[in-house]
This record gives structure tokens, C-alpha cells and sequence, in this order.
């Protein structure tokens, strides 16, 4: 990842609350997020004008506006945040920021495997298939409580209390309901043919069958098998599944195997392993599968990592 960036200094309200062995560690593109010691997170204070190249990392980023527009360039789209706007970006998605002013944002890097233990929490893949870009105009039930949440994380981390860790991830998980919540509830309210006791009845069902999916995704899982996890028919299945997750059954296991295959290509491991290894047949279908959701071929896509670190090491 490279940064052409000019930096204004930092207020001490804003320092660190730990010293670090450096502001970025990088792979090629991939950047090895540097947490506050012993701990799964960090938050930024960034007051810069100028831009960060392409780069993915294993954790979630999530930035918030605070002062003068900014540019957020995630799967393949562009997001203009303004003063307040709020975007969240997937772990592994490629990403670049662009900073035309000088300008303040937060941004917050979070290990998001820690709250894999909780059930519901795989549901979030259907919000987080895309960057979340969250404003007072596109989710205006939520958008005040996650921007309040936000600030009082952002107090609780540059406070550096007691405890500040384990506050900031309970504040999360409420932001994170906040979030799916609004997301099943526009679902269900779409929903005209069924009840909403019986939609919520649905949920729960989906609700297994996505952690069902998270576990044997490197299988030949095939629509009936789906359907038949779910006990309904093929028909019946694909119109609820694309109601409730707003893609199809095909698309939705495709973008979980990518999500897989894109952190093994950091490594040496053959494509054609990695294809076999997330559940294709062949690795036609997988190179066409990766291209369709990343916009890279896996060869581009392994090749830009490669690139970038050995323009890291100045070869």
C-alpha cells in the first residue's frame, strides 16, 4: 500500500493510547493491522490531505467524516463521504482512501473474528456483502444511534480507561444489531405474501442455514441440498432466499468462497489449490466466480500483491 499523504499535527486529546512499532506494516498491498498491544482494535485519529493506494486487511475498517469531504473507493464503487457519513468495509475488500483537503476522520480497525462465536453474527454477511455506507438519507432509522455509538467508542478509546477494550466491542455489538436489525426489518416489511410471525420464522431458518453454509462451503453444496436444509421446495427456497438476502443462493455461496480464496492468495499456495479448496469444480468457474465479485482475475488480483512488496523492498 502507498500513501501520499501530508499530516497536520495530531491534538494530544487524539494520541495514541500505546506506542507502536510502526504506523503501517505491510505485505504488498495487504496491510498487517497493528493493534494496540494485547488487544484486537485500533482507532485513528487522521487529519491528512492526500490518498492511500489499494489495500485489503483482515480486519473491518470503519471511518467516520468529521471535518471536509473525503473519498472512499470500495468494490469497484465510489462513496463521497461528508461531514457525518459513515462507511464500513468488509475485511479482505480492496479499498483506496482519497483525501482532496486537509480534513479530520476517524478510522477504526477492528478484528471482527471475535465475535464469530455468537450465531446470528454470520447473518451480517447479507449486510456486508457490499461496503456499508451509512448516512441521515440512506438508513435515517439507525443513522443517530451508530453515529452516537461511534463517538462514545472513539471517547472510550482515546480515554484509555480500565476496561476500554472489552466497553468498546459491547458498544459494537449493539451497533452491529442496530444494523442487521434495520436490515431484516426493511426485508420483512417488503415481504406482502407472508406474515410477519412467520417471517421472523424464516429468519431463524436462514439464520442456521448461512452458519450451515460457513461450514461447508468447500463442499459441492448444491441448491436442493439448501432447500432441503431449510425443508422446502427448490422454487420455495429461491424466492424466500432471494427476498431475505436480496441475491441468490449461487451468488451468495460464490461470495463467501471468494472471501476465503482472497486471503489464501496472499499466500504461495497453486490457484488451482485454492479453487479446490473453496468448493470449485474447476478452475475456470473459479477464475470467473473472482473476477465477477472482485473485478480482478486471481492471477491480477495474487500479482498486485506481489508487486507491491517488491516495490516495498525497493527491487
Amino acid at each position: 500500500m502507498s500513501r501520499y499523504v501530508q499530516q497536520r499535527p495530531t491534538p494530544v486529546k487524539y494520541n495514541q493510547p500505546a506506542k507502536f512499532h510502526s504506523d503501517y506494516v505491510l505485505s504488498g498491498t495487504t496491510e498487517d493491522v497493528d493493534y494496540v498491544p494485547q488487544t484486537h482494535l485500533r482507532i485513528w485519529y487522521n487529519n491528512e490531505k492526500g490518498s492511500y493506494d489499494n489495500h485489503h486487511h483482515e480486519v473491518m475498517e470503519i471511518i467516520v467524516c468529521m471535518e471536509n469531504q473525503m473519498i472512499v473507493q470500495a468494490d469497484g464503487k465510489d462513496f463521497t463521504l461528508n461531514v457525518g457519513d459513515i462507511i464500513m468495509i468488509p475485511p479482505h475488500m480492496l479499498h483506496n482512501l482519497v483525501f482532496p483537503e486537509f480534513g479530520v476522520r476517524f478510522i477504526f480497525l477492528i478484528n471482527m473474528s471475535v465475535l464469530k462465536c455468537y450465531n446470528d453474527f454470520k447473518t451480517l454477511d447479507l449486510v456486508f456483502m457490499n461496503p456499508f455506507y451509512c448516512s441521515k438519507q440512506t438508513h435515517p432509522y439507525i443513522y443517530n444511534d451508530v453515529y452516537n455509538s461511534l463517538m462514545e467508542m472513539i471517547d472510550i478509546y482515546f480515554e484509555n480507561n480500565t476496561f476500554w477494550e472489552l466497553r468498546i466491542y459491547s458498544i459494537l455489538l449493539q451497533v452491529m444489531t442496530l444494523i442487521a436489525q434495520n436490515h431484516f426489518n426493511e426485508t420483512i416489511a417488503s415481504d406482502n405474501s407472508t406474515s410477519a410471525a412467520k417471517s421472523w420464522e424464516y429468519f431463524d431458518r436462514f439464520s442456521s442455514l448461512l452458519n450451515f453454509i460457513d461450514a461447508n462451503y468447500a463442499q459441492d453444496l448444491t441448491l436442493e441440498q439448501a432447500a432441503d436444509y431449510m425443508g422446502f421446495s427448490k422454487f420455495h427456497f429461491s424466492r424466500l432466499f432471494k427476498t431475505y438476502t436480496k441475491t441468490t443462493f449461487y451468488n451468495y455461496l460464490c461470495h463467501k468462497r471468494i472471501q476465503v480464496a482472497q486471503s489464501l492468495l496472499i499466500s504461495n499456495i497453486p490457484i488451482t489449490t485454492i479453487a479446490a479448496q473453496t468448493g470449485f469444480n474447476n478452475s475456470t468457474t473459479f477464475c470467473r466466480c473472482f473476477k465477477k465479485i472482485t473485478n480482478y482475475s486471481p492471477t491480477e488480483y495474487r500479482n498486485s500483491l506481489r508487486k507491491e512488496k517488491l516495490k516495498e523492498k525497493g527491487t
